[in-house]
């Protein structure tokens, strides 16, 4: 059964947290550290209750990329949950602090062999919740979700992806695109699946696009305060040197949990298409339950909100 256009309004825009949002997080970890920074900002979300990590999936082909995010999700207590990655080879295989988190800090995965294939832990997580209620936050290419997609039933559930994601999803909140036209990287980095998933996929999409975080500077203050066993603190540090850094992931994530109305305004009528070098139009001719962010709360109090979540350490 669909949403209402009411209950998909309230679901959306509201900043109020009734309950902690059931959340997947798909990171293409290790390009950039505002990946790290949006697993922290996701963690603590957690400690205050606004939101559920129901798992964590790399998408890229790099073998340090689940253990990074197995060593952020132990420093923050939750080394339990269950980390997916992308199976296939030679995608997006650099990083300048993946192996060395995987390295120097406590976790249990050695390495993304050891981690489960995404496709599966994405239909065994999502076919064990109730209808309508997960939200996906993507804050890398799209590639597993178009995995995700095309996927036949299994032991978890009877149904093909794409119907197990129409039954479980409420919505998913993409950093992708530039809005309302532009070109951007994760789009760029596998076009194929950008346009597969923005043109099939059943629920409302939420685009974090790349002028949100473009704006919102966080990490200086992280690299100086944070605690020196804070991964995600040495993250920014080996990538940035202590600099600040574009918010895009974090800010993505942010929206996914608290929504949008007390940070950004949104844009729903029309539609994104995504062209075959992954370039992206917003089209006012068509219908469809597509909204992209726009702009209301000064990016430097939006940094702020994210950098205070950031410094937050871990609960004892």
């Amino acid at each position: 059964m669909l949403l209402t256009n009411a209950w998909i309004s309230f679901c959306l825009f509201t900043a109020e947290v009734l309950n902690p949002v059931p959340i997947i997080l798909d990171t293409d970890i290790g390009p950039d550290c505002d990946d790290a920074g949006a697993m922290a900002v996701l963690h603590v979300l957690a400690n205050n209750n606004e939101a559920e990590i129901l798992g964590i999936m790399c998408c890229t082909s790099s073998q340090w990329g689940a253990p990074c995010i197995d060593a952020i999700n132990t420093y923050y207590g939750r080394g339990y949950l269950p980390v997916g990655t992308y199976k296939k080879s030679g995608f997006l295989t650099e990083s300048k602090y993946n192996q060395y988190l995987g390295q120097h800090f406590p976790r249990q995965l050695k390495n993304g062999q050891n981690a489960t294939d995404a496709r599966k832990l994405y239909r065994q997580v999502l076919a064990s919740q109730p209808d309508k209620s997960v939200v996906i936050c993507a804050i890398g290419p799209l590639n597993n979700l178009k995995d995700l997609l095309q996927t036949k039933a299994d032991q978890y559930s009877q149904l093909n992806g794409y119907d197990l994601v129409l039954q479980k999803v409420n919505a998913i909140y993409i950093m992708g695109g530039q809005f309302p036209n532009g070109l951007e990287w994760n789009f760029q980095q596998d076009s194929s699946a950008a346009q597969m998933v923005v043109r099939n996929w059943p629920t409302s999409i939420i685009f974090c696009g790349f002028e949100i975080g473009e704006k919102i500077m966080t990490g200086n203050r992280l690299c100086h305060l944070g605690s020196e066993d804070h991964p995600v603190r040495k993250a920014y540090q080996l990538h940035t040197q202590g600099e600040d850094r574009p918010s895009w992931d974090p800010a993505t994530v942010l929206c996914a949990v608290r929504g949008s109305s007390e940070y950004w305004t949104v844009e729903s009528d029309g539609i994104c298409s995504v062209d075959s070098d992954g370039s992206n139009q917003w089209r006012t001719l068509d219908k469809k339950s597509h909204h992209y962010l726009k702009q209301r709360m000064d990016p430097l109090q939006l940094a702020t909100v994210i950098e205070e979540l950031m410094l937050q350490p871990p609960m004892q």
